[in-house]
C-alpha cells in the first residue's frame, strides 16, 4: 500500500505526520509512506531528515490577507491542484491523509478529483478553515480533541488523538529529587516573548530557592538568556535546542511553554502540569482555545502573552510550590487527555479501509 501524507507549515501539522509514517513504516505488510510539502515550509528540512520521502506543491495560505492577495492565492490554488492532480497520476497512492494547513488544501482536493480515499486529522480543539471545510469530502476525519467533531462536516469522525514521534514515546519514569524543577520552551526555534519572561522570573526564582530550571531559549536569543542564567544562583541547564526533549520533559515537575497541539498532547502523555502562554497570531486563535480547554479540564494555568511578565508567572509558581498536591493533580488531568497509540490507530483505519493490498 502507497500512503501519501499532507503535512506542513508548522511542527504541529508536520510532526503528527512523521507519527503516523513511523506507524505504518513499524507494521507488518508493504507500506510505502511519502509526503507532498512545501519548500519554504519547516517540512523541506525536517521530514527528509526522519527518512521519508518528500515531493514539493506550491501553496498559500488563505486568511488574514488583503483581497488581491486571496485571489492570486485561488490562483495558486488552481495551479497547485493541477500540479497535484498529475504527481497523484504519476505516484498512484492508495491514500492520501492530510494533516490539516493550507498544504493541504491542494493534496486533498486533486486525490478527491482523481478518486483517492482521502483522510484527514485534526489537532487543535477547534478545526481551522482547511480542514473544517475539507472534511465533506474525507471518508473518515481523525480528531485529537474529542470536541473538534462539532466543527466538522464530515460524517465518519474518529477520536484518535494526537500521534507522538518515537522520539518522544521513550518512557514515562517520574521525577525523582527534591525542590521543583521547571522546563521552559517556545518551540524549536524558541520564543522570546518567553524568555523574556524567565529571565524577568530569575530574581523570584533566585530568592525563592530550591528551583532548577530547563530552557531551551532557541538559537537567537541564546547567548543572552545563559549569561543572565550566569550571574544568579540557580541551577540551570539552558541551551538553543535538543533533540531529547523527552528527558527534559522527565526532569521537570512544571512545563512554561506555547500551547500547540502537539505540545499540548506531549505534556498529556508525560503527565506534567503546566503554564500555558498561547502564541498570539496563531490562525484561528487556535494556541489560545487549545490552552484554554486543558485549563477547563484541570491540566494548566493560562496566561495571556500581553499579560505574562515575570512577577505574574511566578506568582503561579510560588502557588504551585505552597500547594504541591496541585502539581500532581495537574498532572493527572493533563494525562488524561492522552490517547494511547494515535499514530497506530489512524494507520489501522487507513488500512482497514483501503485493503491490506491496496485500493478496493
Amino acid at each position: 500500500m502507497k500512503i501519501l501524507i499532507s503535512a506542513g507549515g508548522t511542527g504541529g501539522h508536520i510532526f503528527p505526520g512523521i507519527a503516523v509514517a513511523e506507524a505504518f513504516s513499524s507494521m507488518k505488510g508493504s507500506y510505502e509512506v511519502f509526503f507532498v510539502g512545501t519548500r519554504q515550509g519547516m517540512e523541506s528540512t525536517i521530514i527528509p531528515s526522519y527518512g521519508f520521502r518528500l515531493l514539493f506543491v506550491e501553496a498559500r495560505q488563505f486568511l488574514g490577507r488583503s483581497v488581491l492577495y486571496r485571489l492570486a492565492t485561488l490562483l495558486y490554488l488552481l495551479k497547485g491542484i493541477y500540479t497535484c492532480k498529475r504527481l497523484i497520476g504519476k505516484e498512484k497512492p492508495d491514500a492520501i491523509l492530510g494533516m490539516g494547513g493550507f498544504t493541504s488544501v491542494p493534496v486533498v482536493f486533486a486525490g478527491v478529483i482523481s478518486g483517492i480515499p482521502v483522510f484527514l486529522h485534526e489537532q487543535n480543539v477547534e478545526p481551522g478553515l482547511a480542514n473544517k471545510v475539507l472534511s465533506r469530502y474525507a471518508k473518515m476525519v481523525f480528531v485529537s480533541f474529542p470536541e473538534s467533531a462539532r466543527f466538522l462536516k464530515g460524517k465518519n469522525i474518529h477520536h484518535t488523538g494526537n500521534p507522538l514521534r518515537k522520539g518522544i514515546r521513550r518512557g514515562r519514569e517520574e521525577k525523582r529529587g527534591d525542590g521543583l524543577s521547571i522546563f521552559i520552551f517556545g518551540g524549536s526555534r524558541g520564543a522570546k516573548r518567553l524568555n523574556s519572561v524567565a529571565v524577568e522570573m530569575l530574581p523570584l526564582l533566585e530568592e525563592k530557592g530550591g528551583i532548577s530550571v530547563y530552557h531551551q531559549t532557541g538559537k537567537e536569543d541564546f547567548e543572552w538568556v545563559k549569561n543572565e542564567y550566569r550571574q544568579t544562583k540557580i541551577n540551570y541547564d539552558v541551551f538553543p535546542f535538543t533533540e531529547n526533549m523527552a528527558d527534559y520533559y522527565k526532569k521537570s515537575d512544571v512545563v512554561i511553554s506555547r500551547a500547540g497541539a502537539s505540545t499540548i498532547f506531549e505534556l498529556a502523555y508525560f503527565k506534567k502540569a503546566a503554564i500555558l502562554i498561547p502564541y498570539p497570531y496563531s490562525a484561528g486563535q487556535h494556541q489560545w482555545k487549545n490552552a484554554s480547554y486543558v485549563e477547563k479540564k484541570g491540566g494548566g494555568y493560562v496566561i495571556g502573552n500581553d499579560e505574562a511578565t515575570g512577577e505574574r508567572v511566578f506568582r503561579a509558581i510560588r502557588h504551585l510550590i505552597e500547594n504541591p498536591e496541585l502539581i500532581k493533580e495537574m498532572g493527572q488531568n493533563m494525562g488524561n487527555l492522552y490517547v494511547d497509540g494515535a499514530e497506530e490507530k489512524i494507520a489501522t483505519y487507513i488500512i482497514d479501509y483501503v485493503g491490506e493490498g491496496g485500493r478496493v
